[in-house]
């Protein structure tokens, strides 16, 4: 009987850890100069348990300045 609650509980342990939420977020930072795209630079952070809500939003911001534009996009999926 034994055996069984300690194996009851090592199931429980090991669930409660599996079914933590989490999301990985991608930013990505592009530039295009007189037609040509380049990607400048690509970053991921992952957000579990506790930080799962502090995740930014999806979002894409183009800025343009002297005939460079840069865009930012972020963007989010759960795990």
């Amino acid at each position: 009987m034994k055996k069984y609650l300690v194996l009851a509980l090592a199931v429980v342990a090991f669930g409660a850890v599996s079914c933590e939420k989490c999301q990985t977020c991608t930013t990505t930072v592009t530039q295009e100069v007189a037609g040509i795209t380049t990607n400048v630079s690509t970053t991921s952070q992952e957000y579990c348990g506790d930080e799962y809500d502090d995740a930014p939003a999806d979002a894409a911001v183009v800025q343009s300045v002297g005939g460079v534009d840069q865009t930012v996009t972020i963007l989010c999926a759960d795990n």
